[in-house]
Formats: C-alpha cells, sequence, structure tokens
C-alpha cells in the first residue's frame, strides 16, 4: 500500500472519532503522521497503541475509540458486515481488472472518483439513501459518465462492448449489471466506514435521552458503560471549573512586592487563591421495582463523582432504610450495586414507606445533616397511602444546606394515585423531573455552579 493511500486512510479514521464526539485536534493528526513512519502496519496491537496514543488525549474516550478502530479497520465478521464488504470490494477489483481491462492507475482512480463523489454528497443524501439508489445517482451524474478516470472508462467499455448487438455478448442491462456488481461493493464499503463515528454518536445520544425505565435488557449494560464514562467527564468538568474559579481577586501586596526589581510597574500579576468547600452530600435511593433501574444508575453516577465532595453518605430504602455507603468502599461499584438490590434487609413491609424511612433516617443518622450538607432523594414519591412522615422530612431540611428531590415520574403523574410528591415537593429547595442520564448529568453540573 502506498504511503498517500495509508495517509489517507488514517485521516478518514482521525474524522470517523470526531463524527463519534471525540475530540482531534490538529496537533493530535500531526503526531500521528510524525509516528508514521515508525509503526510496523503489519503489528495490530502497535498499530492500535499508536493512533489511540497519537489520537486520544482524552482517556475517557477510550472505549470510544477502540469501537471505532474495530469497526473502520474490523478484521473479524459480524453484524457490521465489515469482512464480507472488504472482501467484496476486494472481489469487485479484480473482477474490473479482468473483465474491463482496466489498469492499476485506472482501479486508483476509480476508487478516487467513487470517494470524491461520496464526500461531495449532502449528508442528508449520504444517510438517507440506499447504496444501490447512490450508485444509480452516481451513473446517472454527466460529470462522472464522462470523466476520463476509472469510473468513466468503465461506463465506456460498458456501453460499447455491451451494446454492440453481438450475439456473443450479454444486452446492455446486463453489462451495467455487471457494471453495477463491481461498484457497489465499493460505495456499501465507503458508505459505512464513512457511517461508524456518526452510528456510534447517534446511539450514544439514543440511550442517553431515552427513559431509563423503558431500557431492555441488552441496552442496561450498554448504558452502564455510557454512565461509567459520561459520569468521569462531568467530574473532570467540575474539577476544571472549580480549578478556574479558585483564582480570587488581585494580591496588590504581593503583586507591588515582587515586582520591585521592575521599578514597581506589575509585569506579573499575583491573585489571591479562592477557598471552595466542596459540599457534604447524602443520597436516599427508593430502590423498589419502580424505579429500582433509575437508582442504579444515580448509584453508579454517585459512586463516579464522590471525589467531588469532601464526604459522601448513601442510602436505600424500601420500607426500611439502610446505610450503603461501606458497600462502595469494600467492592467495586458493580458487586456492591448487585448485593444491594439482593440484600434481605431491603424487602421489609410491602412497597416503599417513604414516611417510615424519613423517621427512621432522623432517628438513626440524623448526624450526617449539617449546614454543609446537600441531601439528594431519588425517587417517586409514592408512599402507598401511608404517614408521610412529614415532620421529620421537615427537621431534615432546616438542619441541611438543601434538599432536591430527584423524580423519575413525569409530572403531570405527580399527585396521581398514591403519589405525595407536591407534599414533599413544597419542602424541598427543587423537585426536579428528572427521566433519562443527560436530565441527571445537567442536574449534577448545575448543582455546582449553585
Amino acid at each position: 500500500m502506498e504511503h498517500p493511500r495509508i495517509t489517507k486512510k488514517l485521516l478518514e479514521f482521525a474524522r470517523v472519532l470526531k463524527d463519534a464526539d471525540v475530540t482531534v485536534s490538529p496537533v493530535e493528526t500531526l503526531d500521528l503522521l510524525t509516528a508514521l513512519p515508525l509503526v510496523d502496519f503489519t503489528d495490530r496491537v502497535q498499530f492500535r497503541q499508536t493512533l489511540a496514543t497519537t489520537l486520544v488525549k482524552d482517556y475517557t474516550d477510550l472505549p470510544v475509540f477502540d469501537r471505532c478502530f474495530e469497526e473502520f479497520f474490523g478484521r473479524k465478521s459480524g453484524k457490521d458486515g465489515s469482512l464480507d464488504s472488504a472482501l467484496a470490494d476486494i472481489r469487485a477489483r479484480e473482477s474490473a481488472r479482468e473483465e474491463f481491462e482496466l489498469s492499476a492507475e485506472e482501479l486508483d482512480s476509480l476508487q478516487e472518483e467513487i470517494d470524491r463523489y461520496l464526500e461531495n454528497l449532502p449528508e442528508e443524501t449520504l444517510f438517507t439513501r440506499s447504496p444501490r439508489e447512490i450508485l444509480n445517482l452516481m451513473l446517472e451524474d454527466p460529470a462522472v459518465a464522462t470523466s476520463g478516470g476509472g469510473l468513466g472508462m468503465m461506463l465506456l467499455n460498458a456501453r460499447s462492448r455491451f451494446s454492440s448487438g453481438s450475439a456473443n455478448e450479454p444486452e446492455d442491462g446486463e453489462g451495467m449489471g455487471r457494471l453495477m456488481n463491481i461498484v457497489l461493493p465499493r460505495i456499501q464499503r465507503r458508505m459505512r466506514e464513512r457511517n461508524v463515528g456518526n452510528a456510534i454518536h447517534k446511539r450514544e445520544q439514543y440511550l442517553l435521552n431515552k427513559y431509563l425505565y423503558q431500557l431492555k435488557p441488552a441496552e442496561v449494560q450498554e448504558m452502564r458503560e455510557l454512565v461509567k464514562r459520561f459520569g468521569q467527564k462531568l467530574k473532570n468538568r467540575i474539577s476544571l471549573r472549580k480549578k478556574r474559579m479558585k483564582r480570587g481577586g488581585l494580591d496588590v501586596k504581593r503583586t507591588f512586592r515582587s515586582n520591585l526589581p521592575h521599578g514597581g510597574v506589575p509585569f506579573r500579576l499575583f491573585f489571591r487563591n479562592r477557598r471552595i468547600d466542596r459540599p457534604q452530600l447524602v443520597v436516599m435511593c427508593d430502590i423498589s421495582s419502580s424505579v429500582n433501574q433509575y437508582s442504579r444508575f444515580m448509584l453508579l453516577l454517585t459512586y463516579t463523582l464522590q471525589s467531588l465532595f469532601s464526604k459522601v453518605r448513601t442510602f436505600a430504602f424500601i420500607s426500611t432504610m439502610v446505610e450503603i455507603t461501606p458497600l462502595f468502599m469494600e467492592m467495586n461499584p458493580e458487586r456492591a450495586l448487585n448485593s444491594i438490590f439482593t440484600d434481605t434487609d431491603f424487602t421489609y413491609g410491602w412497597g416503599s414507606n417513604y414516611g417510615r424511612c424519613f423517621n427512621l433516617f432522623m432517628q438513626d443518622y440524623s448526624d450526617s445533616c449539617t449546614r454543609k450538607t446537600t441531601v439528594i432523594i431519588i425517587g417517586d414519591a409514592r408512599n402507598n397511602n401511608q404517614d408521610p412522615g412529614l415532620d421529620s422530612f421537615i427537621r431534615m431540611k432546616e438542619r441541611v444546606r438543601s434538599v432536591y428531590w430527584l423524580n423519575p415520574e413525569k409530572r403531570h403523574l405527580w399527585d396521581w394515585s398514591d403519589s405525595i410528591a407536591s407534599v414533599y415537593g413544597a419542602h424541598c429547595t427543587e423537585m426536579k423531573e428528572v427521566n433519562n442520564f443527560l436530565d441527571l448529568s445537567e442536574f449534577i453540573d448545575k448543582l455546582f455552579l449553585k
């Protein structure tokens, strides 16, 4: 493979990463091109590691890079048909060489024409039309038909050889059919490669916007990986914002004292460091069957973000309140979550009993409530027509900094049937409808701006 073609292929891969929402700057692309002469392309591990090292600067993007790499350079057959399409493309190239008597240079020109045509197509056409429809558009394009490149030569040969009327030659329709069978695999492969990044990005956006309680079993594992990755990105963004906010006002004394060698001219400015307290966090999760999927992802996100807080205490409840903070210290989050949702301690009684749980919280865990504490409650506020324990809830609110209630139910269902959302909402800093992960991360992001 010639060097320019390798370079072009790698630049296309960089664009696929961008389509998948991975930040790839010109500097990182230059890093890749600089490393290119040192890479052994026959060593797949070395090749992959070189691409990851030069193009990916945020480690949270590595799972996306891995998916893009496997689908763009994939060798194994699968649902995407990457191997099948690659082999079909190779067979079509050999068939074109033999049947249409094209030279290697004309074959390269054919590939470049197809690539250039696809490059100039509007994205709407590229993503909504089938490969065969795009091929028909290409063959009907006068500029392509009259070109002197590989595709133009193939069209000329097909029309002259297959419409000559000879008894030994097939009709024009059959000849054009052969032509389409040769060009179509290349278009299919190029469209698949072009769509890799967009397909991954659209899949992620679909999952992040989907109601958590509507996730299918096959989507749950995908969503867990997304929560970890986007939770880490959110954590990094909040940490950077807090670091920037740390700079306070101008330190006049230090500035003038340090610039005395310059005659008092303030060439270097010094600022006071602003002390930013990390808040304390208490999370209470209803893990009853109606909201347990939602609570799982919230607990996973809490685990990811816990270093942003000076102290995090986590509680789970159905009809009794139990602290689960030690579980996250003793085992990885997945094992901890599985332990929580299979522990019989949480199945006491029948259905959610918010009132009893708030009473137990103030009785056993009131020491976690301080003026620096932010309380986040996750649940649908469906109390099964039992005592709401409002006195305990109000006492908790009076002792902490703020109380936020994240309700996965749609707002129009609040106060319907056994829901008492407004009863609690009147005493919360805010009760917010949060149905999907993007809503959840947006809430956490804004929490640090307050």
